[in-house]
């Protein structure tokens, strides 16, 4: 989980009276007959770095290489600084975009590269090196500067690429993928430098990935996309802790999903009949669901205990076998088969060295909190 960004403190999101400095309204985009992007209403505010997610197709890239205007809606208008951009060419956007494939010129030294729209746009010398000086400073490229890219590491190419797109002080940056091409111990340490460079310049981030991982880091908010919908729009706490469907809360991170009917609906709590459980899930929280409607329990497998004995509450306690166990380190994944045949994944840390863990086709008791569960009906 990432930790709490100063935007997400701020929440203008939350604020009615707050202007979005990013306003798309109602865009579509189709090729052809088929549709990339569908109607999709989305604000993103001042300083913010808001997070695109969702699988390759899903349309991300294409509303992405709009905002840039390289692609033109079909349907709708596109707002930067509360100015109509839809019909604005890509070089008259107060924007910058940095490409996936980081796009550097083979034969330019990192200054160069870092200089090159600078010098495109008639800046004077002395004002040029000042910038790119400074630039590289902040991505910690100093005395890097004459070095060609090819005598660069994946990281280094990637923080030359951000320079040269920070360095024209854009009110927008878009980024697609920005650290695809990164193996993932330096993918980690970069998405923590792309934070604080971010926060620095407090320049507008819209970033486009299919990494949950990144994407719950690097974002104040993220958008869920799928077939060219935002399916949800939220903090990163919000889109992992509370999913308003199916399809978000197994697209982010794990999750084990439980189909069963509403036997119980009070305003305060219900109770949720499931098959595939064996038994009936109380929910601390009240649902929109008519009686005896079809809903899902979603439970993240980091919060089902799991116990040789059973534990001492009245609810959510099911019994089952381990079948699979993966020992990863910090943590350990068990796969337990429930008695109506359903597969339990529970996640438990490895806070101490011990020999007498639950192992293979052992029997077990699986528990969770009622506030563990979330219930979405679509």
């Amino acid at each position: 989980m990432s930790a709490l960004r100063p935007q997400e403190k701020l929440k203008p999101w939350t604020d009615p009276a707050a202007v979005p400095y990013v306003r798309i309204e109602r865009v579509t985009k189709r090729f052809g007959d088929f549709v990339a992007v569908n109607q999709v209403s989305l604000d993103i505010y001042k300083g913010e770095a808001f997070c695109l997610l969702g699988p390759s197709g899903c349309g991300k890239t294409t509303l992405l290489r709009m905002l840039a205007g390289f692609e033109q809606p079909t349907e709708g208008r596109l707002f930067i600084d509360g100015q109509d951009m839809t019909a604005i060419p890509p070089y008259e956007r107060p924007v910058n975009m940095m490409f996936q494939s980081y796009a550097l010129f083979p034969h330019m030294t990192v200054v160069e590269n870092v200089g090159f729209g600078l010098r495109q746009d008639g800046i004077p010398k002395a004002e040029r090196e000042a910038r790119v000086a400074e630039i590289l400073q902040l991505v910690r490229l100093t005395g890097f500067d004459q070095r060609k890219p090819h005598q660069l590491s994946g990281g280094q190419r990637q923080r030359v690429a951000l320079a040269r797109s920070l360095v024209k002080r854009p009110k927008l940056l878009l980024l697609d993928e920005p650290l695809g091409a990164l193996d993932k111990k330096l993918r980690e340490h970069t998405q923590f430098e792309l934070i604080n460079i971010q926060e620095t310049l407090g320049v507008t981030f819209v970033i486009v990935t299919h990494d949950q991982e990144e994407a719950m880091t690097l974002a104040s908010r993220i958008g869920v996309m799928n077939q060219g919908e935002i399916l949800q729009t939220g903090t990163p706490t919000d889109i992992y802790e509370y999913p308003t469907s199916k399809y978000v809360a197994d697209f982010i991170g794990s999750v084990n999903m439980f189909e069963g009917r509403l036997v119980e609906d009070e305003p305060a709590h219900v109770r949720i009949e499931s098959a595939e459980l064996g038994g009936t899930v109380y929910v601390d929280h009240g649902v929109s669901s008519a009686p005896d409607a079809t809903v899902w329990v979603a439970v993240r497998p980091e919060k089902v205990r799991i116990d040789r004995e059973r534990p001492d509450q009245l609810d959510n306690v099911f019994a089952g076998t381990v079948k699979e166990i993966a020992y990863l380190g910090d943590v350990s994944r068990y796969l337990v088969a429930l008695d109506s045949g359903k597969l339990v994944r529970v996640t438990q840390p490895n806070t101490d060295r011990r020999d007498d863990r639950v192992t293979w086709e052992e029997r077990v008791w699986l528990s969770w909190s009622p506030s563990a569960n979330v219930v979405v009906t679509q």
